[in-house]
């Protein structure tokens, strides 16, 4: 399952595949999961387009999102996956 997000800067990642992406500022994309939770960290996209919001200057490199940022990431979002499920007992906290 992917989400969409607005890309705020333009930025890289390394795919799976081993091929590198970029994705371009001003743009929405459909992420991974993980991808999409780790460049939301780094405020390199949003969920929509923000109000007011302007394209990066022209000559600006392109920031990379690191393989380790997206493992962190996916492993975050296993955990918050996991403490969602997670039964709670009322009786036992009290």
């Amino acid at each position: 399952m992917s989400e969409r997000r607005f890309a705020l800067v333009d930025f890289t990642h390394m795919s799976p595949a081993g091929c590198i992406r970029l994705y371009e500022a001003g743009r929405s994309y459909a992420l991974p999961p993980a991808v999409a939770h780790a460049a939301t960290k780094r405020e390199l996209v949003a969920k929509a387009r923000p109000p007011g919001w302007r394209p990066p200057r022209m000559f600006r490199l392109p920031v990379v999102l690191t393989e380790t940022e997206v493992v962190e990431a996916e492993a975050e979002l296993r955990t918050l996956q996991r403490h969602a499920l997670e039964v709670v007992d009322p009786e036992a906290t009290s």
